[in-house]
């Protein structure tokens, strides 16, 4: 299974184009630097760690090109997509600066929806915080900020254009 942009560019050179597309039709979320810096210390490995925003722009994040493909987790009910730090999610993030419950995706037909789930560091859409329980529609190519880190939001399709793109 990939996990890093690299693998994801690997396998498409070696399946070419149509094999890619037919594998990869969700939406994911790809790593792409740091949003904060973590404020504190924890008292327990249980809550979530506090993330202030950050002016620097850290390219050295251990999950920098992390891939998480948004869909539903084997063996799940329908639904829209959970994504959070616990197992229980849909897309987990082993990330302490990213809540337990901290979003999730409806996939609508007008779109994509993004909700924030009253997370501790609030989910921001393109430097704009969005209000707990408050469906965003989202784009191909939004920067999501989910605790320290920001994450670029690609649809299947953006995302194929994307890997291709960095294929010398």
């Amino acid at each position: 299974m990939a996990d890093y942009l690299k693998d994801y560019q690997d396998e498409l050179r070696r399946v070419g184009d149509v094999v890619f597309k037919s594998r990869h039709r969700s939406p994911v979320l790809i790593v792409v630097g740091k949003a904060g810096e973590l404020v504190g210390e924890s008292q327990s490995m249980d809550k979530t760690m506090v993330a202030a925003p950050s002016s620097e722009s850290a390219r050295t994040v251990a999950l920098l090109n992390r891939v998480f493909p948004v869909t539903k987790a084997a063996h799940t009910s329908r639904g829209p997509v959970r994504l959070g730090r616990s197992g229980e999610n849909d897309v987990a993030i082993p990330e302490y600066s990213i809540s337990k419950a901290q979003c999730y995706f409806d996939f609508e037909p007008e779109g994509i929806k993004i909700t924030d789930c009253g997370s501790t560091n609030g989910t921001i859409v393109d430097d704009k915080p969005i209000p707990p329980s408050e469906p965003v529609l989202i784009k191909d190519g939004a920067r999501i900020s989910l605790g320290r880190f920001a994450f670029e939001f690609r649809t299947a399709v953006g995302f194929h254009a994307a890997v291709k793109s960095m294929i010398r």
